[in-house]
């Protein structure tokens, strides 16, 4: 049960019911789990009902409804005024993270069951079982790679500006180790900017002045001097992570097509 556009949308099933609020004589509710609404002139109906575990939008929906009914008039017959149609379906979005992850791995896991179906040859099995395991665990280390240690330098290198600064504090992990310089500058614009740099150091700088590279279309994203070892760290974890998802679907692949070239 929705109120939009002056008028009250009730959905069950594949069903709507749209009843304008000039159609409604009573709004009754328990204030906890019901609201239902008595249709003007109808005496022999019991109107609508939607009931909710919510007690909180039962009351907040009632007390709407009771808002936006003051100086309507009901009319005689507000059955006249009902009507009813088709509910909208609207197919499920994908514009968000969790949807496409669900969708990769929905299909994922549907390649691989056919792909086992039509496999025979034991070798074949058993790089196709390597590449199964193997190659999501490698697809997250390549995204956790990217995430956190290559983005922002790449980001940094494409589009960044490069402006006087210094470091004012360091921002340690719980386990003391890695630490994140805490920078001060101000940007191109003349913006001041104190935030915590997205590159992670392994040692205190002695040079408190530092040139610090921000993104212009985001200033918290910056880093103070090199970055060679966050960039050291984020490759050999993608080298890793390659390793993992290549190798073992080079493998398969290559035995598919020796085992065709030989049959």
């Amino acid at each position: 049960m929705r109120l939009e556009s002056g008028e009250v949308r009730v959905v069950r099933g594949r069903a709507t019911w749209r009843i304008p609020l000039r159609a409604v004589g009573a709004v009754e509710s328990d204030g906890r789990t019901s609201v239902r609404l008595r249709i003007s002139g109808d005496t022999a109906g019991d109107g609508f009902q939607v009931s909710s575990g919510n007690s909180n939008a039962v009351g907040a929906f009632a007390e709407g409804l009771r808002q936006a009914m003051e100086g309507v008039t009901p009319v005689a017959d507000g059955s006249a005024l009902v009507t009813t149609g088709p509910t909208t379906r609207t197919p499920p979005a994908l514009d968000n993270r969790a949807a496409k992850v669900s969708v990769g791995v929905c299909a994922y896991v549907l390649l691989l069951v056919v792909l086992f179906a039509v496999v025979e040859e034991p070798d074949q099995v058993s790089w196709l079982g390597a590449t199964a395991f193997l190659l999501p665990f490698g697809a997250g280390l390549l995204a956790v790679a990217w995430r956190f240690f290559l983005r922002d330098p790449w980001i940094l290198r494409r589009r960044g500006v490069t402006v006087p600064g210094e470091i004012v504090d360091y921002r340690t992990s719980t386990k003391q180790q890695a630490m994140n310089p805490v920078l001060r500058f101000t940007t191109a614009d003349g913006a001041p900017v104190t935030h915590a740099s997205s590159v992670t150091v392994l040692m205190r700088s002695r040079n408190r002045s530092v040139d610090v590279t921000y993104d212009p279309q985001d200033p918290s994203r910056a880093r103070g001097g090199r970055a060679l070892a966050h960039m050291s760290a984020g490759l050999l974890l993608a080298v890793a992570a390659a390793a993992l998802v290549f190798v073992p679907l080079v493998g398969f692949v290559a035995r598919v097509l020796g085992d065709l070239l030989n049959g």
